[in-house]
C-alpha cells in the first residue's frame, strides 16, 4: 500500500508540474496553447509503456536480484497508480473547463449605461 500511495503522490506531483510548466509557456509564448492535460497523458502513457518493459524483460530476467519488482502483482498497482493520475488530471481539466465556461458566460452581459452614475447588466 505505500508503494502505491508512494507511486499515486509521485504522479500527482508530476501533474501539478506539467500543469505549471505549460501554464507559464502559454502564458509567455504566442500562438497556440499547450494543453497540460495531454501532455501529461502522454508522459504517464510513456511511462506505463517503458515500467511494462522494465517489468516483464528487464527484471523478468533477474528473479534474485529484482523479484519484488518483477511480479504482475507490483506491476499492477504502478498500472493503477498511473491510471489514476490520468483520470485525476482529465476530471481537474474537465472542472476548470466548466468554471471558466461559467465564468465567461456571466462575464458576457450586456451593459447599459442608463446614467452617469449606474449601468444595467442583461445577460446575453
Amino acid at each position: 500500500m505505500a508503494n502505491f500511495l508512494f507511486d499515486l503522490v509521485s504522479n500527482l506531483a508530476l501533474l501539478a508540474v506539467v500543469m505549471i510548466a505549460c501554464a507559464v509557456y502559454n502564458r509567455f509564448t504566442p500562438g497556440p496553447a499547450i494543453n497540460g492535460t495531454h501532455v501529461f497523458a502522454a508522459l504517464v502513457l510513456a511511462a506505463l509503456l517503458l515500467d511494462a518493459a522494465l517489468t516483464f524483460l528487464v527484471f523478468a530476467d533477474a528473479q534474485n536480484r529484482y523479484g519484488q519488482f518483477s511480479t504482475p502483482a507490483a506491476f499492477s498497482v504502478r498500472a493503477a497508480a498511473y491510471v489514476i493520475a490520468i483520470v485525476t488530471a482529465f476530471a481537474w481539466h474537465h472542472v476548470t473547463r466548466c468554471k471558466r465556461a461559467a465564468k465567461t458566460a456571466a462575464d458576457k452581459a450586456l451593459v447599459i449605461h442608463t446614467s452617469a452614475y449606474s449601468q444595467s447588466h442583461l445577460p446575453m
